[in-house]
């Protein structure tokens, strides 16, 4: 048997925030200015205005079902962008194992461009390691990411963008 994947988020304040899978394909999440992760189309009721930013987007890979081990974990943006005046920012390294409340002020975790190209090695650890795996059920560590804008951000919607995760099964 292999392993099953889905993104899976977190969101509202760290003392009790809403968990779940997100699927695996399609409009999973958007960068807006509300700490949510439902709906795919309600970042049009909460857009970035050039100048400001995104409120943190915290998501995780989760491995269900049974296999032997997932190890190598890599992230990078395989698609979109750039756009004039707009940073995706990420925690990189992605060794960030607590959650803590999204911000929309200038990221603490999210300070580093995302890939995009796959990583030479692993870049997303398991419990706080890159050489890490799991052998059973479980998640990566967060992969964390911010979308800021510079005044010079045109108006209207960004670009789509394309997030993948990769790993080794054994």
């Amino acid at each position: 048997m292999s392993a099953t994947f889905n993104w899976w988020g977190e969101y509202g304040d760290s003392g009790s925030p809403t968990t779940g899978d997100l699927g695996v394909s399609g409009n999973l999440f958007n960068f807006k200015t509300e700490d949510s992760l439902a709906s795919a189309a309600d970042y049009t009721s909460y857009p970035i205005t050039a100048g400001n930013n995104s409120y943190e987007v915290w998501l995780k890979g989760h491995f269900t079902d049974s296999f032997n081990k997932v190890q190598n974990a890599k992230f990078w943006k395989s698609s979109g962008g750039p756009d004039s005046g707009v940073s995706i920012l990420s925690n990189q390294p992605f060794i960030t194992t607590a959650y803590v409340t999204p911000v929309t002020t200038a990221s603490t975790e999210a300070t580093a461009a995302v890939p995009t190209a796959s990583p030479g090695s692993a870049n997303v650890p398991f419990e706080g390691s890159l050489a890490g795996s799991i052998t059973a059920a479980g998640f990566s560590d967060f992969i964390v990411m911010q979308m800021q804008t510079t005044t010079a951000a045109a108006a209207g919607d960004t670009s789509t963008y394309t997030f993948t995760l990769t790993y080794d099964e054994n």
